[in-house]
């Protein structure tokens, strides 16, 4: 196996790790856990989750455009207008986002010669990484403080 093949498949496996983490950590919290805000200013739980579903569902249109259509509700979640998520709701959106991801990562050729779609596509999944991965710090560490169990990977 190629080296560049075994990166690539740690690396999803990884991010299915991180996917999983995220979903266990939010399914459990109760509407007042998501809501609990521990100083004013800061995003609740719930916030921060529904901010993660925003945001890959705007990268992934951006990218994918009307083929991404289905994401489009999840674009009002980051509105102040549209009500706190429940954890069901934010599972969905957390699934749904992910199928649109796991389409784009193994939809591509295999080989070293991307085509522009494709290197438009890598571009998304590192920018999706770089939106998750700090609000999932930041998830943990407010789950953390009121006594629940983080986003562990």
């Amino acid at each position: 196996m190629l080296r560049a093949t075994i990166a690539e498949t740690r690396a999803f496996e990884s991010w299915q790790d991180y996917q999983d983490a995220l979903k266990r950590a939010i399914a459990p919290l109760t509407e007042d856990q998501l809501q609990q805000r521990p100083l004013p200013g800061l995003r609740t739980p719930g916030e921060i989750a529904a901010h993660i579903v925003f945001g890959r569902a705007l990268h992934l249109h951006r990218t994918l455009g009307e083929r991404a259509a289905e994401l489009t509700p999840l674009h009002r979640w980051d509105d102040e207008d549209d009500g706190p998520q429940t954890a069901v709701e934010i599972i969905q959106g957390l699934d749904l986002t992910w199928r649109f991801i796991t389409d784009c990562l193994m939809g591509g050729s295999s080989t070293d010669n991307l085509t522009e779609e494709e290197a438009e596509i890598v571009q998304t999944i590192w920018g999706l990484l770089d939106h998750d991965l700090p609000h999932a710090g930041e998830l943990s560490l407010l789950l953390g403080a009121a006594g629940l169990p983080g986003v562990e990977i």
